[in-house]
């Protein structure tokens, strides 16, 4: 886990900084490798948010029968990186909801996956309406980034 908060220290850092032709490419081609899905769930409430560098998709059901998809803008990708700088990926584990809420259908469980290269990182179970504060502004941004695919 540390080595992904090392990776998205690079990726903010070297924007910042005089970049070499170098460091630009391993940049851009860490980026490339970063994805993020976000999943909630519950008898009547289905989300799924895939995220990478290149798009944004969104199945409409649990099927995958139907997708939407749309390019990811520069824009929003540069944000959703500094916003993955933020999170510590040994605290992506905690969780802020109540187990019970889930038992009786109080609150919807989702999580957050973060995949870098062959390294996986998934967050405990939270609730959808109330994610962690770590995890708020990243939460946000992607269900944010999904309502614009779907009204597209």
């Amino acid at each position: 886990m540390k080595y992904l908060l090392y990776l998205f220290s690079i990726v903010l850092f070297a924007k910042g900084c005089g970049e070499t032709s170098a460091e630009t490419e391993t940049t851009k081609s860490a980026q490339d490798d970063i994805s993020i899905i976000y999943e909630a769930s519950s008898r009547g409430f289905y989300q799924k948010i895939q995220l990478s560098k290149e798009e944004i998709s969104i199945p409409k059901d649990r099927n995958a029968n139907l997708v939407l998809r749309k390019t990811c803008s520069k824009a929003d990708w540069n944000e959703v990186v500094q916003l993955l700088d933020k999170i510590d990926g040994e605290k992506l584990g905690e969780t802020s909801a109540n187990e019970e809420d889930f038992a009786r259908d109080a609150a919807i469980p989702a999580t957050l996956t973060i995949k870098y290269k062959d390294k996986t990182v998934t967050s405990k179970t939270f609730s959808h309406e109330n994610p962690p504060t770590t995890l708020a502004p990243l939460v946000a941004k992607l269900q944010a980034m999904a309502k614009a695919v779907e009204n597209q």
